[in-house]
């Protein structure tokens, strides 16, 4: 006779403590693996395969990049079923000014430490998953795969390898923070450099100069009041509404000099409705009102190299009825007894990679807490357990049961 699904379930969750998982999340905030490191994410990754195959889950290391792995976990099913890829990432953004980053500490349900929350603890609690159900011995139907990836908080060039080479999933799940509530839309994301070209001249004869920077708050000015008030007026059915903001500006030498160079950094967020050369034309648009009424305004739009590898990060969008939103919908009831939150991703993930490049559909649903990328970033301990225990329903559910057959 076939297990039944919450038997298995039941095995799973006693498979595993809230203090192993708790540890394991400590373990990979005490590694460092931002960019401003020479090993990047190299050691957390090594530490995390290590830790899987001790606990006798099949991984491996692949090179994203030159001393760049990704972690490959799985545990296959006997191919009779759907395959399911749970997702995140490596690396965090810089400690930047927080006190102790690396030293993760447990306090009153709250796990503190850079990478708690974006996404070492969504990271480790989708490890756990695999160990759990190794540990129970569940036998599942299809193929259970985990993917710890490089670089997703600059061009995401380990997501890109795993769309170019595998493995490939029918559908997906990345752990990213938010709240346990499930979110399989999200904005497209364009970083843009808004280069302004003047003439030098020495600031005593500034008539015999053009000013770049002059030019850049003209143009500022003109996002401010024209581009920007279009965007908040406009709805997205699936996403939050467009989005821009003017995040960098640098230009001149000295002050005693005209300046005859001024850049300025857009982080663009773009909705399903829209498209790229949208994007472009808007910005164009904005630089022919310029001209009309100064001549000498000269201005190039590029886009930023450091946003992306090769794949446009395009907008995600996962219909509310796929079977992979329908699942972790009744496993969120089940493990919160409340009904599952669908809402929207305020930011921009490697899902949409997965989903449009890799043809995977992919959501995201990750703990909830405080602070990713900020000065005190904590993840809810609690939440751990919780989405571990969402992740294996849905792996149950979407791989299904091995079921053996006996000879007549």
């Amino acid at each position: 006779m076939a297990t039944r699904p919450k038997d298995q379930f039941d095995r799973v969750k006693r498979s595993t403590s809230k203090a192993e998982l708790e540890k394991l999340v400590k373990d990979l905030v005490r590694i460092p693996s931002h960019s401003e490191l020479p090993t990047q994410e190299k050691e957390v990754a090594e530490f995390l395969k290590e830790f899987l195959t001790d606990r006798g889950v099949s991984a491996k290391l692949r090179n994203a990049e030159k001393d760049r792995p990704n972690v490959i976990a799985v545990v296959e099913g006997d191919g009779n079923g759907k395959s399911l890829m749970l997702n995140g990432h490596t690396d965090t953004v810089p400690p930047f000014n927080m006190d102790d980053p690396f030293t993760p500490k447990v306090e009153k349900g709250r796990l503190y430490g850079r990478g708690a929350l974006d996404m070492k603890g969504g990271l480790g609690a989708m490890a756990m998953t695999l160990v759990a159900m190794r540990r129970a011995k569940v036998k599942l139907a299809g193929d259970l795969f985990f993917t710890a990836v490089v670089g997703e908080e600059r061009k995401s060039e380990g997501t890109e390898d795993i769309v170019l080479h595998g493995p490939r999933a029918d559908m997906g799940i990345i752990g990213e923070p938010t709240d346990l509530e499930i979110q399989p839309t999200q904005r497209g994301l364009e970083w843009l450099e808004v280069h302004f070209y003047g003439k030098a001249s020495h600031s005593g004869q500034m008539e015999k100069g053009v000013n770049a920077i002059s030019m850049a708050a003209k143009f500022i000015q003109a996002v401010d009041c024209d581009l920007l008030p279009r965007l908040r007026a406009r709805k997205s059915k699936y996403t939050m509404p467009p989005a821009l903001n003017m995040g960098v500006i640098s230009g001149g030498q000295q002050p005693s000099s005209v300046a005859d160079h001024c850049v300025v950094k857009i982080d663009r967020r773009w909705t399903p409705e829209e498209n790229l050369q949208k994007v472009f034309t808007e910005i164009y648009d904005l630089f022919d009102k310029i001209r009309k009424e100064d001549p000498a305004f000269k201005a190039k739009l590029v886009r930023d190299p450091a946003n992306m590898k090769t794949m446009n990060h395009t907008p995600n969008v996962v219909p509310r009825g796929h079977q992979v939103v329908r699942s972790l919908e009744s496993a969120v009831r089940m493990v919160t007894g409340k009904p599952a939150k669908i809402t929207t991703f305020w930011g921009w993930t490697d899902a949409a990679l997965f989903t449009h490049f890799g043809k995977s559909p992919t959501i995201v649903f990750g703990p909830g807490g405080v602070g990713a990328h900020a000065k005190v970033e904590y993840v809810l301990t609690d939440d751990l357990v919780k989405c571990m225990q969402c992740y294996s329903l849905v792996a149950l559910d979407v791989c299904g049961s091995s079921v053996k057959r006996s000879g007549h």
